[in-house]
């Protein structure tokens, strides 16, 4: 029923290039999306939508007292610029307040990233901002912030670092920073298919995920298995007679601030009383783990993922919560509920990083969590009566909307509907 094999060989073609929202690798991404869903007796639609970008030109750190060493650093996009900065450099930890200088102009070295009102107020007295990857063992991070915090905040211009680099800065006392990018508007796009419903064609089963990656990263786990298992549940449910309607939806522009997913609230927003749940699929592939859900509803939602998963017999480890992905859009704009479905695995560790190449994808992470939301959709799609609670309770929706105000901080001044 659920082919497996062809949603492996579609994360693998994926894979191929990085995907960054308003590239050739993310409109390559695109028409492949588009050509496999007509293969399958679909007619996807694209729906535009607006959206910022960044393009680094260049990004150098390097010690110069009490001794001289150039250190690898990745840019963290929309933070800031400078041609070169030279300060000195200040051990801020994870931000804590009592170890930021009075004064300004100094370089900071943060053991994370900080949240976004630790970056608006760093943005008043830093100069720079150097932030140390978490372990020893992973790869420089290739991400961004919003493009809001630019605006909001000031600039900030910051870097990754390795853990064990930053060790050594630890050393160090005065460096000099380098981060030139620069901005533009561009275009992306939302992938819309669907099959109607013969019985209750006006209420609607998202399926979805997001198809780009950040920045120069090949993003096989994230999330070209989750694009590929989107397409493949498309392809399986293509011949099979549906009483409600399953909408797959295929977002751009996720690693920016789940923008694809915003766009397409706001433009089908006639749409929420007609939707009932929102099947999200992000971070799938990696070769060996086992499968979970992030449940973004109410109690009866969640009895009924862990009612599906014990009778095919899949052993799937069941929480209540928002994920950082695009169903949180609807959980927050919608108060719609929402079942995350990933692949819990040891790749996940190479997330936004280079590293997280095809190397990782292998057959057997599609086949039970596969067939799994396959026949998760089939029973709900065909089921008289929908078999939960179509709500998302006060303290799911408080996390979502902390979510957008605080960590995100993209909206924090607005009051959400």
């Amino acid at each position: 029923m659920f082919d497996y094999d062809y949603a492996y060989g579609l994360a693998v073609r994926l894979s191929q290039s990085p995907r960054f929202t308003g590239t050739e690798g993310e409109a390559e991404a695109r028409g492949l999306i588009l050509e496999e869903l007509t293969h399958s007796g679909y007619a996807p639609k694209l729906e535009e939508f607006n959206v910022k970008v960044y393009e680094v030109h260049r990004a150098e750190l390097s010690v110069l007292s009490p001794f001289e060493e150039g250190v690898q650093a990745s840019p963290i996009g929309f933070s800031g610029e400078t041609t070169g900065v030279e300060a000195r450099l200040v051990y801020i930890e994870n931000s804590d307040r009592a170890l930021i200088p009075s004064d300004s102009g100094w370089v900071g070295l943060a053991t994370g990233r900080p949240s976004a009102e630790s970056w608006r107020l760093l943005a008043k007295r830093a100069s720079g901002l150097v932030v140390s990857e978490g372990t020893p063992y992973r790869d420089l991070s290739r991400v961004s912030v919003p493009w809001e915090w630019r605006e909001k905040f000031g600039n900030l211009p910051a870097v990754y670092v390795s853990y064990r680099d930053a060790v050594k800065l630890l050393a160090a006392e005065r460096v000099r920073l380098v981060l030139e990018q620069t901005y533009r508007d561009t275009l992306s796009y939302n992938i819309v298919a669907e099959k109607t419903g013969y019985k209750y064609p006006e209420e609607i089963i998202l399926v979805t995920a997001h198809y780009d990656s950040v920045l120069g990263v090949p993003g096989a786990t994230d999330n070209a298995g989750g694009a590929a298992l989107a397409v493949a549940l498309a392809k399986s449910l293509s011949d099979r007679a549906l009483k409600r309607t399953v909408r797959f939806v295929l977002f751009g522009a996720e690693e920016l601030g789940l923008r694809g997913s915003q766009a397409y609230v706001e433009k089908h927003k006639d749409e929420q009383k007609k939707t009932v749940l929102v099947v999200n699929l992000d971070v799938h592939g990696g070769a060996l783990g086992s499968s979970a859900s992030i449940v973004s509803g109410s109690k009866s939602l969640r009895s009924y993922v862990e009612s599906k998963a014990k009778e095919m017999g899949v052993n799937l480890s069941v929480t209540e919560d928002v994920m950082s992905s695009d169903s949180t859009s609807f959980v927050w704009k919608w108060k719609v509920p929402a079942v995350n479905i990933f692949r819990a695995s040891g790749s996940g560790s190479d997330i936004h990083t280079v590293r997280d190449s095809v190397e990782h994808l292998h057959p057997v992470a599609f086949r039970l969590i596969g067939e799994f939301t396959c026949r998760f959709l089939l029973d709900l799609a065909n089921s008289e009566e929908v078999p939960f609670e179509k709500a998302v309770p006060d303290d799911i929706w408080k996390k979502a909307d902390e979510y957008f105000k605080k960590r995100l901080a993209l909206l924090e001044d607005e009051t959400s509907s």
